[in-house]
């Protein structure tokens, strides 16, 4: 995949920190803190943002609870009849997790 092999956009509209940071919901502050983790474009010293952009740090973060991923996979096909049956663990194979360090003030 090139840099811009995932754009989409038929007119590319770029958005600064605020501008994206209205879009997404989230506090400017949060992208500018996690930029070197986000998709973006730089110019100079200026990143800015398109809405394939926006759309991938969006999935990025989207957290998908694990009922919720068997309603999405039902609904693509998959009958029950041929889900595989869930495994419970028995009580006996409960292990504890150990002990905790503790924490000490210097």
């Amino acid at each position: 995949m090139n840099r811009r092999s995932y754009c989409r956009c038929k007119t590319v509209q770029n958005f600064d920190y605020d501008e994206a940071a209205e879009k997404l919901r989230c506090k400017a502050r949060w992208l500018e803190d996690n930029i070197s983790r986000l998709p973006h474009q730089k110019m100079g010293q200026s990143p800015s943002f398109c809405d394939c952009e926006l759309a991938l740090i969006q999935a990025m973060f989207s957290v998908m609870p694990p009922d919720a991923l068997d309603l999405v996979l039902a609904g693509d096909g998959q009958n029950e009849t041929e889900k595989e049956p869930e495994s419970v663990l028995a009580l006996a194979a409960i292990r504890p997790s150990g002990a905790r360090r503790s924490r000490s003030a210097s």
